[in-house]
């Protein structure tokens, strides 16, 4: 893994032809020889995750500094980030924001646009990105039209997101074109539900836009909850119910088809709870993707490692969850359910607490090239 020189701190501030503006935290080149590690959609909830991840020991980013990154097209209030940076007080990383401001639109993603350089210094200076969860993204950048339940609110965001992705793998898109991690395969990419979707699609994948109705030939809710849980990939009873107390997700099981991966996470032979809160999934793999992962029945990935480049590792659902590691909320599944339970004691209760802890201590040695 490479270290950040003080010349090359000097150039992301300096000369780097950035135009967005640093929000809030010290210039890059205060602190030589500290690492970064990128956060793309740093919303206030994204920043808390990461902040509990640290705080519940579960990752040490010791010499570290957390580097939002985002488009100013997004349509997020990044001054709640902001506001939330300026009353943080505890003893992880400094977390700073940086926007960006040069044009993006659906017909330059996949190839050299006026975000090109910009992708490039973001790279060269730091060692990793984190590709968080978030609503569907717009059909056409895989090239399908939109489904009638696909509902794209942020479109800015997927726009920045592809073709970051895009420039940092490369894609079925141009067999020609010269991915950035090639200069250092040991680059830690890491996705999210969203996340991985967005990994697929920049290298040339496409999406199932609607899990019950593609999948399982189902449109009607009160169908979709007869399915075991091992079918569910979201808690379809808040569609029913009013209900506030009930979890917006929903847990299952996860078969491993990866046995490194199996071995890291020590899940050997076991199928780990996990939680997840999606309705898309991924349909055609994108370039230089294997799939790690299934649901129980094999019909959804639920995850994804580059063939290439170890450290590029997406999954379908949540292991970063606030609640799964908070002991003091409580939730149910459904309005006729007097038993709550929380994340900890779920994840307890099915043995799958210790795979989310060696999940995030795996996350750690991969950013530190191990």
């Amino acid at each position: 893994m490479k270290k950040i020189s003080v010349l090359l701190f000097m150039v992301f501030v300096v000369t780097s032809g950035l135009r967005g503006q640093e929000v809030t935290g010290e210039p890059l080149n205060n602190h030589p020889g500290t690492q970064n590690l990128l956060l793309t959609h740093p919303t206030a909830h994204n920043l808390k995750v990461m902040v509990n991840l640290i705080e519940q020991d579960l990752i040490e980013l010791k010499d570290y500094r957390l580097v939002g990154v985002y488009h100013h097209k997004e349509r997020y209030d990044y001054g709640r980030s902001k506001a939330f940076i300026d009353t943080l007080n505890y003893g992880g990383p400094k977390i700073f924001l940086k926007e960006l401001g040069d044009s993006i639109s659906p017909d330059m993603l996949y190839r050299d646009n006026p975000l090109t350089d910009d992708f490039g210094i973001l790279f060269r200076q730091s060692q990793g990105v984190v590709f968080f969860g978030g609503p569907d993204m717009p059909p056409q950048v895989y090239g399908r039209k939109t489904h009638l339940l696909t509902s794209v609110y942020d479109p800015y965001r997927h726009y920045f997101e592809l073709s970051f992705l895009y420039h940092l793998l490369g894609g079925l898109q141009s067999k020609d074109y010269e991915e950035l991690v090639a200069q250092d395969p040991d680059y830690l990419i890491y996705g999210f539900c969203l996340g991985m979707q967005t990994m697929n699609v920049a290298t040339g994948g496409r999406l199932v836009q609607d899990i019950p109705s593609e999948i399982y030939g189902l449109d009607h809710v009160e169908d979709i909850l007869k399915l075991d849980r091992d079918r569910l990939h979201r808690n379809y009873n808040n569609r029913l119910s009013m209900d506030e107390d009930l979890l917006s997700g929903h847990f299952h099981r996860v078969h491993f088809t990866s046995a490194a991966l199996s071995e890291r996470w020590g899940i050997e032979d076991f199928h780990p709870l996990v939680y997840s809160n999606h309705h898309q999934a991924v349909d055609e793999v994108g370039k230089g993707f294997q799939v790690t992962a299934t649901s129980m029945d094999g019909k959804i990935i639920e995850g994804l490692r580059h063939k290439d480049y170890g450290h590029v590792i997406g999954v379908q659902f949540h292991p970063e969850a606030l609640f799964l590691y908070d002991s003091t909320a409580s939730y149910r599944m459904a309005p006729p359910d007097r038993v709550s339970f929380t994340g900890p004691g779920m994840l307890k209760k099915a043995r799958s607490m210790k795979f989310h802890r060696r999940f995030w201590r795996d996350f750690n040695r991969r950013l530190n090239g191990q």
